[in-house]
């Protein structure tokens, strides 16, 4: 596998973009994990995140791997969690990787960079969702330090409230 690096997306990888999450979409349903479908996430929503400068990709010499979006907004579920770390924290939103990349590190990867990125910045803690009925995702996460402080339920069901203070 290439070395990656996490960089910001820019308008030139949309199509990439688009085409992860469809095939991680189509990927995950195939698997019984009805996570995402057509309403989320749309593209609208993935240009929305590009517009506003929250969305990063995992590049391999030149080929979108996986995208992540990065900022400080929480649902209003978040509010009934019981977190721990109430300092500056980020939220990560999103994070897809390619069905042909998965299973090379590269979602825990891109989750290490992302830590070091909300470092860099100044953040205490992450914050993120992750649905029950994902168990690469929830090993992934585990595996990582991240742990639950909560729970929501969306339209597609049942949804992991976890923080990791950095």
């Amino acid at each position: 596998m290439a070395e990656w690096v996490m960089r910001l997306a820019t308008p030139a990888d949309m199509p990439a973009v688009y085409a992860v999450y469809r095939e991680a979409v189509d990927h995950m349903n195939a698997h019984g994990i009805p996570q995402w479908d057509d309403v989320y996430p749309a593209p609208a929503l993935l240009d929305a995140d590009l517009m506003r400068g929250e969305l990063y990709v995992a590049d391999a010499a030149g080929v979108v791997q996986a995208a992540v979006v990065l900022n400080e907004q929480s649902d209003p579920a978040y509010g009934d969690a019981e977190w721990l770390h109430k300092g500056p924290y980020t939220v990560v939103h999103r994070l897809c990787v390619s069905p042909a990349a998965q299973g090379q590190g590269v979602g825990r990867g891109l989750m290490v960079a992302v830590e070091a990125w909300a470092k860099e910045r100044g953040y205490s803690a992450i914050r993120l969702d992750a649905f029950s009925l994902n168990p690469h995702a929830l090993r992934m996460y585990a595996g990582l330090g991240y742990e639950r402080r909560g729970e929501a339920h969306w339209r597609k069901g049942l949804f992991y409230l976890l923080e990791k203070k950095l």
